[in-house]
């Protein structure tokens, strides 16, 4: 699944706290990259969404797996960073560019999720209803490689990945300030 459509999809489906997210892109080249991870949504969710192929399709690496009560897709898919972050017309699109010295700079747009947000803190009753759903759930993007240089995520023990992670009912804390990209620059 490209990174960027399952971003798309995890915003919206975040947003009405009914999913959990773990993405990770391993940069592998100057212009390659494989997405690996997993998304769960409660399954009255999928069912609303119109199935499991809108929700993890499999032309583009998605594994459904189905319970009475959540589906998850697992997703590896690799290609060029055109292919692996291609966007919808109009969304934000993280972008891949090679710097030449054996690294690569990823930038994560989350400045739509931060927008969404805000519409649902603004509204007291949808943020006392939306509460409950977003407890326990959580956010991860992940940026993978040889070497994490720099990045304004965690990075991890092993200097390996950079992840940007919170939970979700975050969202509705008024003080909450997303960064407007995940940023991250890896050695491949």
């Amino acid at each position: 699944m490209r990174m960027i459509k399952a971003a798309a999809l995890v915003g919206a489906l975040a947003l009405s706290g009914c999913i959990d997210v773990d993405m990770t892109a391993t940069i592998d080249g100057a212009d390659s990259a494989t997405v690996s991870g997993n998304m769960t949504v409660q399954r009255q969710m999928l069912d609303m969404m119109g199935g499991g192929e809108a929700f993890c399709p499999a032309d583009e690496g998605g594994t459904l797996t189905l319970t009475e009560t959540e589906a998850r897709c697992d997703v590896l898919s690799s290609g060029s960073f055109a292919e692996v972050f291609q966007g919808e017309p109009g969304e934000p699109t993280p972008t891949a560019t090679d710097l030449g010295d054996g690294t690569v700079r990823v930038v994560f747009p989350l400045s739509d999720m931060t927008a969404q947000s805000a519409e649902m803190r603004a509204d007291p009753q949808m943020s006392a209803m939306m509460r409950p759903m977003l407890e326990g759930h959580t956010f991860t993007i992940r940026i993978a490689g040889q070497e994490v240089v720099s990045s304004n995520g965690t990075i991890s023990e092993d200097g390996t990945s950079a992840a940007f992670t919170f939970p979700l009912v975050e969202i509705l804390n008024p003080d909450m300030v997303l960064p407007e990209t995940f940023e991250t620059v890896v050695r491949y």
